[in-house]
């Protein structure tokens, strides 16, 4: 079958997209290789901007009626004990990717667009020219544009031959849900020597747990979920030893990067995490992936209405992600190389006490604006 649009990926650069495009009247199909709902390694913590995108989305009610946690406030340490506490710039939300993707996922149906989730893309061919083939397993499918939204990384990249995936990544994550302590309303980051953790509660009561470090915590370590270096901190080895994990709910990843991966392969469109990721410590990894397809889909709808022509299309796209993200990229891959870095940690956490502009400056600058 023939489409206007085929998304490669259900996560929320890849539904939200579609929702827009079917809103259009364009048809849309998503193929996505996990089973919804599922859990997914996310820290789970969505900024203020993402009330405007869900609004638009026409998902906000069902978001509110799930029961997304309310977090204004954030707290981060250093291993050393170093601590700075401070309030949000407006009220974020704490929500689980089970339960985000999975409203996002059946709105997309809603609106026309057709979604089949299991289905793994094993190969991509053709141009904006030509159209373009998406082969399955079971099926191929044709589209005039496709869109990837796949994640922050896949075999399909390694398909695709793109440059990031040859490059070998120190960096790894683990992501669980808890219960045993309650932190309403405040996220928390804690620096550990070689990465840090971040905890926040979301609509079940649980606590997400998510951290990233350097691979080499976890040589030798009798518990490759919860390493050693972890406890080192002892706010958070505080924290941890509060907590009853839950046991259907574990997530992890071999490799994560932060390199900018590029908007386009070929003619193939990227957003979201398939473009490239801000650096969890920033928070803002699931806002800016709804944004991403919030910059593409008006391009995409005066390609096909032909008010744009393929070089016009790609030279926008690119101009506007960059102008979006590129800083925010950039000064996310700097605080996490600092954070993961005992002394360098407790010294930015110092200074954005002694100086509250400083941390104010650091926040703004690592999120997008509520109005688009």
């Amino acid at each position: 079958m023939n489409y206007d649009v085929i998304v490669v990926g259900g996560g929320l650069a890849g539904c939200s997209s579609a929702i827009h495009l079917a809103d259009r009247g364009l048809q849309v199909l998503v193929l996505e290789q996990q089973k919804f709902p599922s859990h997914k390694l996310c820290g789970e913590f969505l900024s203020i901007e993402v009330i405007d995108s869900f609004t638009r989305l026409g998902v906000l009610d069902r978001v509110n009626q799930i029961g997304a946690h309310k977090i204004d406030r954030a707290v981060v340490t250093s291993p050393s004990g170093g601590r700075f506490e401070h309030n949000l710039p407006g009220t974020a939300l704490g929500i689980s990717r089970y339960q985000l993707d999975h409203i996002l996922w059946q709105h997309a149906q809603t609106v026309g667009a057709t979604c089949c989730d299991g289905t793994i893309v094993g190969d991509i061919t053709g141009d904006l020219d030509q159209g373009f083939s998406v082969k399955t397993a079971k099926q191929e499918f044709r589209g005039k544009v496709v869109l990837g939204a796949y994640g922050k990384r896949s075999g399909l990249d390694r398909k695709l031959q793109r440059q990031f995936i040859r490059q070998d990544s120190p960096w790894i994550a683990y992501k669980t849900h808890a219960y045993g302590l309650s932190i309403p309303n405040t996220i928390e980051l804690h620096g550990f020597d070689g990465g840090y953790c971040g905890l926040s509660m979301i609509e079940t009561g649980e606590v997400n747990l998510c951290w990233i470090g350097h691979k080499k915590i976890i040589k030798s370590a009798p518990d490759r979920n919860f390493p050693p270096a972890l406890f080192a901190n002892l706010a958070l080895a505080d924290r941890l030893n509060q907590l009853h994990f839950n046991p259907g709910v574990k997530c992890n990843l071999g490799q994560i990067c932060f390199a900018i991966k590029g908007n386009f392969v070929g003619d193939i469109c990227m957003i979201g995490d398939t473009a490239g990721m801000i650096t969890p410590f920033c928070g803002d990894g699931m806002a800016m992936a709804l944004r991403s397809a919030e910059i593409a889909v008006p391009l995409v709808i005066k390609y096909l209405e032909h008010n744009l022509t393929k070089s016009q299309f790609k030279y926008q796209y690119q101009q506007k992600w960059r102008q979006e993200f590129s800083f925010r990229l950039k000064l996310g891959r700097w605080l996490h190389q600092a954070f993961s870095q005992p002394l360098l940690a407790n010294l930015s956490i110092n200074t954005c006490r002694q100086f509250p502009p400083i941390g104010n400056w650091l926040i703004a600058k690592t999120r997008g604006n509520r109005a688009s």
